[in-house]
């Protein structure tokens, strides 16, 4: 082997020229890129074993690849652009260094915890996982301690998985934990505990630091937001120092911005110094920079350069994309067409209202023209305050010899209506998606679990009808007496709720279900309904979680007051109140103006609802059994454009059960908008489900359930009043 590698060495220097001292330095220098890369890698699979699960081995090369030294200031930075901010110097130093070397040195522990705070994307996350990986290096000779790093961010309780560490661990480790803004105990609960925002979050802190008090070091990050006030002003928090005469307190610092030397370094980091192909991207991520100083101010934005100028996409939908692309032209033509900074800022934002608006007024008149762009006289009455010159850009709006207005390509009209629906439900209500399928896209992508209210919800015309079934309604129950009632005006959702949706609840709120909480969620087995362990809504009726194929069929294991949960979360999103039917409102809806057992007529088949098959209506002729749930939208709908309001799963109610409620309506006459009972412990379900019989499928059939419950037959949908 050494004959061969000299010969190597010999053939490189005969046919090269190269000494072979200068052989050897590039050979030492190679070996040393080579053996820094391999340590890194090394770095990153032993990181990824101890940060497991919360990271992995990618997401740690992800957050170390590229990461610029994190500095920290005094004062928080948003602070410098507010009037009357009076402090003309505001020092930085490195963050990661003084912990490893001062904070960390295990001299004294009366300063024990600390808090960095940023805004989003200033890298809060990336910090603490260059800090575990440095901390542990190697070649910290420092390091005297164990250290863990959990973010609040991971599903479960926090407060357990730090109680899982060794308690004879705990004095001689330095704990981590990142993203306290992502603690679902501080966001409002379904039921209200009578505390403030302020107060429900310095309860939880307080809680957090009494479980961590004997860690040797514990550093907490977290956004600006949740610790507004003076920067003189620290926490204090309810555990003695180690005198036992004072307190001990939450020490701040403030992640600071880039600046342009960090800038051009992680560019340089990004596209390389001698890699020449990637000059040009270079180039154009430079000019991007200069054009758009957002940029400097949070390392997310600036990674955010390379989805621009051709490299690997890092964009989770194609509505981010087209909202960057846009941002980047109204930036341009601020630049470009104003001198100051306070005339470009305006026109910036003119400029996206106006485009905006004339999106809308060419959506409203496009049967009325028979085109997609807008004339001169109907474009002059967008009331937006711009001069003819700062409307001449050809990237975005053009205008032809006419001065007729169009969009540069019909997606980028498409986006602006999207844009306009997630910020107005009532135009969202009227957007017809015909011959706009990527504006319905955008809409998917940008409003989640909103369902796409627009296109989802169907208008319901209140009016009178008769509650109940007929006497003689086979399978009747003397629960389901006839009496009349009256309904006011609602739009109803033409889909139960779907896993994917749930899905973006829980991604964004962070809501643990009581599945969760409890541990356990109840299924058949064929003789009796037992509690499962370790099932959820993300979990299918084989007891396996959900993949993609299922993504859009109904969620199941999700009690009452999961659902209301849901709802108040799509409220607070959508300025409108969503809800759960009424037992009267989703009967209406269901019988869509038929009287008969089904709104299919006196039978119900399994190529028109997912139900039982072995168990049809009446003496019909049996059907398929799917052992499943199916897809939300799956068969015809309804008259109205409901679908699956039979079979499938059930359906939570927002009424009380009571047993003889129809009676007491019947005795009222018409009753207007019935609400159920006003005390009982159980909550109404409709519709039947893919586990029953057809006669559970009634439109006057009746069932009732404990509201924390949730089993692999049950979900819901919503609906809102106008």
């Amino acid at each position: 082997m050494e004959k061969v590698f000299e010969a190597i060495i010999k053939a490189v220097v005969d046919h090269s020229g190269i000494t072979i001292p200068g052989l050897s330095g590039v050979l030492i220098a190679l070996l040393g890129y080579v053996a820094s890369s391999l340590y890194k890698r090394y770095q990153n699979v032993n990181a990824a074993k101890d940060l497991a699960p919360y990271f992995n081995e990618k997401n740690i090369q992800e957050k170390r690849a590229l990461f610029i030294e994190s500095q920290y200031q005094n004062n928080s930075p948003t602070r410098e652009a507010e009037p009357g901010f009076s402090n003309p110097f505001v020092s930085k130093s490195k963050l990661i260094p003084h912990f490893i070397n001062t904070a960390f040195n295990g001299k004294k522990v009366s300063d024990k915890f600390y808090l960095v705070l940023a805004d989003s994307g200033m890298g809060k996350t990336t910090f603490m996982i260059n800090l575990f990986v440095r901390y542990n290096s190697f070649f910290n000779f420092r390091r005297k301690y164990k250290m863990k790093l959990i973010p609040f961010g991971y599903k479960g309780n926090i407060i357990d998985k730090i109680k899982e560490i060794k308690k004879e661990d705990i004095p001689n480790t330095i704990l981590l934990l990142d993203a306290f803004d992502e603690y679902t105990k501080i966001l409002p609960p379904a039921e209200p505990d009578g505390l403030t925002d302020d107060e429900r979050f310095r309860k939880v802190l307080d809680e957090v630091i009494e479980t961590v008090q004997d860690f040797r070091e514990v550093v907490i990050t977290s956004r600006t937001q949740y610790f507004p006030g003076e920067e003189s002003q620290p926490y204090e928090l309810k555990i003695p120092n180690f005198n036992n005469d004072k307190f001990h307190v939450l020490g701040k610092f403030y992640l600071s911005p880039f600046d342009d030397n960090e800038i051009r370094r992680y560019l340089n980091k990004k596209y390389g110094i001698f890699r020449f192909w990637n000059y040009p991207k270079k180039r154009i991520a430079r000019q991007i920079v200069e054009e758009s100083p957002n940029l400097m101010a949070r390392p997310m934005l600036l990674s955010y350069v390379d989805n621009l100028v051709g490299g690997d996409l890092t964009f989770t939908n194609t509505y981010q994309i087209y909202e960057t692309l846009v941002n980047k032209w109204i930036d341009r033509e601020g630049e470009k067409r104003e001198h100051k900074q306070t005339d470009r800022e305006k026109l910036k934002q003119n400029l996206h209202k106006y485009s905006q608006l004339v999106a809308v007024k060419i959506y409203e008149k496009r049967k009325e023209t028979h085109s997609l762009q807008l004339s001169k006289a109907d474009a002059t009455d967008v009331n937006v305050e711009l001069k003819d010159y700062q409307m001449t850009g050809q990237s975005l709006l053009t205008r032809d010899a006419e001065n007729n207005w169009k969009f540069a390509h019909k997606s980028i009209l498409e986006f602006f209506l999207a844009k306009e629906a997630a910020e107005n439900l009532d135009f969202a209500m009227m957007l017809d998606f015909a011959g706009m399928d990527q504006a319905k896209k955008f809409c998917s992508e940008i409003m989640g679990a909103t369902s796409l209210v627009s296109s989802n919800y169907v208008a319901i015309k209140g009016g009178e009808f008769l509650m109940g079934c007929f006497e003689n309604e086979t399978g009747r129950n003397n629960d389901e007496m006839q009496h009349p009632v009256r309904l006011s005006d609602f739009y109803m959702c033409k889909y139960a709720v779907t896993v994917a949706d749930f899905k973006k609840f829980d991604e964004e709120s962070r809501y643990l279900t009581d599945a969760e909480k409890s541990g356990t969620s109840r299924v058949f087995d064929g003789k009796e309904w037992k509690d499962r362990e370790g099932i959820n809504w993300r979990f299918g009726v084989s007891g396996k979680e959900r993949d993609e194929r299922e993504s859009d069929h109904p969620v199941i294991h999700v009690s009452w007051n999961d659902a209301v949960a849901f709802a108040n979360w799509l409220s607070s999103k959508t300025g409108k109140t969503f809800r759960l039917p009424t037992e009267a409102e989703w009967e209406y809806a269901c019988r869509a103006g038929t009287t008969s057992p089904f709104s299919t007529g006196d039978n119900l088949t399994t190529d028109q609802a997912n139900y039982n098959g072995n168990f049809p209506y009446k003496k019909n002729k049996k059907g398929i059994f799917r052992k499943n749930t199916i897809a939300a939208g799956s068969f015809a709908p309804n008259p109205w454009g409901l679908y699956n309001m039979h079979g499938n799963v059930w359906e939570w109610c927002i009424d009380r059960y009571g047993e003889k409620y129809y009676e007491e309506c019947k005795s009222m006459g018409v009753v207007e908008n019935p609400a159920g009972p006003v005390t009982g412990t159980r909550r109404v379900s409709r519709g039947g489900s893919w586990i029953g019989n057809a006669g559970f499928c009634r439109s006057a059939y009746r069932d009732y359930y404990d509201p924390a419950r949730s089993n692999y037959n049950i979900g819901f949908r919503l609906l809102f009043v106008p």
